[in-house]
């Protein structure tokens, strides 16, 4: 099946997300791509990140500039909701998913929740005290 090929690329594009301290954009991913791989097109980036996220490997986010970023998970079981900082695009993890009573409540009642996403932005610590 294509979407599970195991290309350089997809590897690369993994590796970076690894090493990533936070989530990263397009142009940031293809910023770091391009220093190893300079001829990589961004609708390659696309196509590989459109098969990690269908792999359930990494998570979606929009920020407050409402463009997408990308963070790797640390297993395709994780559910994890974040806080994010405005500034330094820095991520902390919710404690725990804070719906799962709601989200019970609704398959009780017969609707199939395929998924759900919970982003609080903010400034954290460092980035408030500036």
């Amino acid at each position: 099946m294509e979407g599970q090929r195991n290309t350089r690329q997809k590897q690369l594009l993994l590796n970076i997300l690894r090493e990533a301290d936070r989530p990263m954009s397009i142009n940031e991913l293809h910023t770091k791509l391009s220093e190893v791989l300079p001829k990589i097109a961004k609708s390659t980036i696309y196509r590989n990140i459109d098969s990690l996220l269908a792999q359930n490997l990494i998570d979606k986010y929009r920020l407050n500039d409402n463009e997408v970023y990308y963070k790797i998970k640390a297993d395709s079981h994780e559910h994890k909701h974040y806080l994010i900082c405005d500034n330094c695009k820095k991520t902390f993890d919710l404690p725990s998913c804070p719906i799962r009573d709601l989200e019970n409540a609704m398959k009780e009642k017969g609707f199939i929740i395929k998924d759900h996403q919970i982003q609080i932005n903010g400034l954290c610590k460092s980035c408030a005290g500036k």
